[in-house]
């Protein structure tokens, strides 16, 4: 969708489906830093004067959404004006986002970031059912496409999710709840606290 150092044109709106924001290193790996459902926006570093997009952001889930060019996004989302607010709200939720992601890759198991990647995709599609390769799941977490297989795998076995042909169903959310980090329901929080709505 967008690579770093594009000109930021438009900003996204997502009504369904989830963007993906991925930071690249310069030896080609990856990793997701934060992601954007109907909750939130991708674009909004224009509001404070970036023209240029810091990293790649990408259809994680497809769906549906809104597009707007920037500078009709600047115009309506003047400073003081409600959008204006309510979106510079929302690039704090999603910095803290960022922030409690960074913390989330250093210090949990990937079998607790997995179940919390499945929990906020879920919640971004508002759906127990989405598409997913082992391979996009291994670049969202970094790591290898054996060990999300070997992650996917066990998950399935306890009775939390059931896997089938590139696609996920979550069977038992309290479970997957239960067994993700902590993160999950910090940022969930975060977020209703911050907007007013589930993250």
């Amino acid at each position: 969708m967008n690579e770093p150092g594009d000109r930021l044109r438009q900003a996204f709106f997502p009504d369904s489906g989830v963007i993906s924001v991925v930071n690249l290193m310069r030896g080609g790996r990856a990793i997701e830093v934060g992601t954007i459902g109907r909750e939130g926006m991708s674009g909004a570093s224009a509001l404070l004067g970036v023209d240029f997009v810091p990293y790649r952001y990408i259809v994680q889930v497809p769906g549906s959404g809104w597009r707007m060019k920037t500078a009709d996004l600047l115009e309506a989302a003047r400073p003081d004006t409600p959008l204006w607010r309510l979106l510079m709200r929302y690039s704090v939720a999603f910095t803290s986002q960022v922030m409690q992601s960074v913390a989330c890759a250093g210090l949990h198991s990937i079998d607790e970031r997995c179940c919390r990647w499945l929990l906020t995709t879920r919640d971004s599609v508002d759906s127990d059912r989405f598409s997913l390769t082992h391979e996009f799941l291994a670049l969202m977490l970094g790591t290898r496409r054996t060990s999300v297989s070997q992650v996917l795998k066990r998950i399935q076995n306890d009775g939390l999710i059931n896997y089938r042909r590139g696609t996920i169903t979550i069977v038992n959310r309290r479970g997957l709840e239960a067994r993700a980090c902590e993160c999950y329901r910090s940022v969930t929080d975060l977020f209703r606290r911050i907007l007013g709505e589930p993250g």
